[in-house]
């Protein structure tokens, strides 16, 4: 595979992680006939996604956060070779899977090193990460929570597509005492 087959397959794994709802019987076939020959067809994930608009909006923003991140330097902690090899191995299990949706997000929720593999996938390729050198001390524990890490991805995603409604003013509770 080259670097291009490797940030396809990426961007795709990436998209599955973020999707609400599992992929249409139709497009899991699709996905099952990659699998069948994967790694010599890569590139038709990429024609895949154009055919789902869900899919294709999360793989697009995937592909265009690794492409801006192409040119920051990375922390050293985010790419590996070996972890790539893991990513690639796991993507036969994902194309093959009856539910490749779920088959990714359960693996990012473990506690493996694959879920490690997965949650700096996801990192690599969200929007929210515009500087991943200057993380402050504060919010650093939101980097390394898969849980937190999604949860707020999703919230903020949904903000901006303009979902939910507007609780009212909590700046009152701002300065109470908390019980750890």
């Amino acid at each position: 595979m080259d670097t291009h087959d490797v940030v396809t397959l990426k961007a795709f794994l990436a998209a599955l992680m973020r999707l609400e709802d599992s992929l249409s019987t139709d497009l899991q076939n699709h996905c099952n006939e990659i699998g069948k020959t994967f790694p010599t067809e890569i590139a038709k994930l990429h024609t895949l996604v154009k055919d789902y608009s869900a899919l294709k909006q999360e793989y697009m923003d995937a592909r265009l956060c690794m492409q801006e991140g192409e040119t920051q330097q990375p922390r050293q902690d985010e790419y590996s070779v070996e972890g790539d090899a893991k990513l690639i191995n796991f993507a036969v299990e994902v194309l093959n899977a009856t539910d490749s949706v779920n088959l990714v997000k359960k693996a990012y929720t473990e506690s493996t090193e694959l879920g490690a593999i997965l949650f700096k996938l996801r990192r690599q390729t969200s929007f929210m990460v515009k500087d991943a050198q200057n993380i402050p001390e504060e919010e650093l524990w939101v980097w390394q929570s898969p849980t937190a890490w999604a949860e707020l991805e999703s919230g903020l995603r949904q903000a901006q597509a303009g979902i939910g409604r507007y609780l009212g003013d909590f700046s009152q509770y701002a300065d109470l005492e908390t019980e750890d």
